[in-house]
């Protein structure tokens, strides 16, 4: 690596980075202007086109950095971001030089690309990286920007980059396996109602004549699916616009306070998936309590910050409920134990921890075994919901075949009679 001064102050900007498998590699970035294209890549790295004169070309521009910001940044590129940066502040390279030469490896994430960009130039300005993490909450939450905060007050921010870095990952992780679990059945149901409804509309109508041969003999079955039939074929408006409303009521009811208490309550409900939904969160509050305990935040700003960005009312509005208990004095082992939110083991562990001042590393193991918990749990529910998927389309299909059949084996059986 070329000395901090050379770095600072040649025109080619030249040092190493440690990837992601501690593998490293040489990023240089020069100020280049391509004058027969008319494009210009700045030292950030970001290439920004001259038009001059094209109207069109402005308003693509423009439309075209609307939607880039407010396109979603993935949790694996903010990960990757914050291990850059780790590694980079960790090499005493300058915060605004690391932000600047970190904009050219965001190529995968244009919005995350143009967020560093902005911290960088607020950084220059004065701000310090938590106050400029503030502008942009839908990229960072408030767990990571306390963090960061705590982190450049106690001198350690190289140490709380790398643990927000493996806490997204494992967030990501969590994330992505309840997906996966929930995408399964989501999917087949779904398919499920689509050919329901194809049969009801487009094959049951051209059987009706077929069934009208057995005049008022229809079996009760056959005469409900004919009626849903005829329900869906000429009340289609109404069926429509009562769907319509019944998701606009849903979308607007699950904004509302009440609402999103009522959903997250019915989630950790849920059969089968509610215990799932329950370790992710317990998981995610001992990450969460672990990290920021370990940055040197108070146990009041560490429950409130960790209530707000749980994910769930029901936990948040505990949570928030503890807060209050301990600023009176009370233990937070103590104030978790009248609530089935959190099992009886992971507040014992917590007692432990306040103890014996290891509260942190405590946590931190609570997290690693709800988060090895989920990855059972998920396992475990592909194997129970197959069954279960298996059994409704039976009985669905069953009955719509049924309904069918059985209308034409007795005319079969009267024919074969006459």
């Amino acid at each position: 690596m070329p000395d901090q001064k050379d770095f600072a102050t040649a025109g080619t900007e030249t040092f190493k980075i440690a990837g992601q498998e501690a593998t490293k590699e040489h990023v240089v970035l020069n100020i280049q202007e391509d004058k027969s294209s008319g494009i210009v890549l700045d030292k950030s790295g970001l290439k920004e086109a001259k038009f001059s004169g094209n109207a069109v070309m402005g308003w693509y521009n423009k439309i075209n950095n609307y939607f880039l910001a407010h396109s979603k940044v993935k949790v694996k590129d903010k990960a990757t971001f914050f291990h850059l940066l780790s590694v980079m502040i960790n090499s005493g390279i300058p915060m605004v030089m690391a932000l600047k030469s970190l904009v050219a490896q965001m190529t995968s994430s244009p919005r995350l690309q143009m967020v560093v960009k902005d911290l960088a130039e607020r950084i220059e300005a004065g701000d310090s990286l938590s106050l400029s993490m503030v502008s942009y909450p839908e990229v960072f939450s408030e767990p990571e920007v306390g963090m960061v905060e705590s982190g450049e007050a106690s001198g350690q921010l190289s140490r709380v980059l790398e643990n927000l870095a493996d806490d997204a990952e494992k967030a990501y992780s969590i994330k992505s396996k309840v997906k996966s679990a929930m995408i399964y059945p989501v999917v087949i149901f779904t398919l499920l109602i689509i050919v329901v409804a194809g049969l009801m509309v487009f094959v049951i109508p051209k059987l009706k004549e077929l069934f009208a041969a057995a005049k008022g003999d229809l079996p009760l079955v056959t005469q409900i699916v004919v009626g849903i039939s005829d329900f869906m074929v000429n009340q289609w408006i109404v069926l429509f616009l009562a769907v319509a409303a019944l998701v606009g009521f849903f979308m607007i009811f699950r904004k509302t306070d009440i609402g999103k208490y009522s959903l997250d309550k019915l989630k950790l409900n849920i059969p089968v998936f509610g215990t799932l939904y329950k370790e992710s969160y317990l998981a995610r509050f001992a990450r969460s309590l672990s990290n920021l305990l370990d940055s040197n935040v108070s146990i009041v700003k560490t429950l409130e910050i960790t209530a707000n960005s749980i994910g769930n009312e029901v936990y948040r509005k505990r949570l928030l409920l503890a807060v209050e208990d301990i600023k009176q004095g009370i233990p937070l082992a103590e104030n978790l134990s009248d609530t089935n939110l959190f099992p009886p083991m992971l507040v014992n562990m917590i007692d432990v921890g306040e103890k014996t001042a290891q509260l942190d590393e405590i946590t931190a193991k609570i997290a690693i075994f709800y988060e090895d918990e989920v990855d059972t749990a998920v396992a475990g529910i592909s194997k129970i919901i197959e069954p279960i998927i298996l059994i409704v389309i039976g009985l669905t299909v069953g009955t719509v075949v049924a309904a069918v059949m059985l209308p034409i084996m007795k005319l079969s059986s009267l024919s074969s009679s006459l």
